[in-house]
């Protein structure tokens, strides 16, 4: 199957990045996994994605500290929060 977009998966829970990734995959899409924030942030500075899909609770830093640096820093790509909290 033809790549179609790429994306960035920062996801520390391995069993729910394993099933999005594998998901996305068939639909082609090409993904990187990145299981800390501040790893993420490095991934966001030095690659270009077409989507984010960023967990909120994450070691290192967290997703809404890593959106913020990443806005903060020029960058547009869209993001796509996950969370496990039970509040909006």
């Amino acid at each position: 199957m033809q790549t179609i977009g790429r994306l960035l998966l920062v996801e520390d829970e391995a069993n729910i990045a394993k099933a999005l990734i594998i998901n996305l995959e068939k639909s082609g899409y090409h993904v990187e996994w990145q299981t800390r924030g501040d790893t993420a942030l490095t991934a966001l500075k030095n690659s270009v994605y077409d989507l984010v899909i960023l967990d909120i609770m994450l070691p290192g830093i967290d997703g809404l500290e890593v959106l913020r640096s990443f806005r903060t820093a020029g960058g547009l790509t869209p993001v796509l929060m996950l969370t496990a909290k039970g509040d909006v």
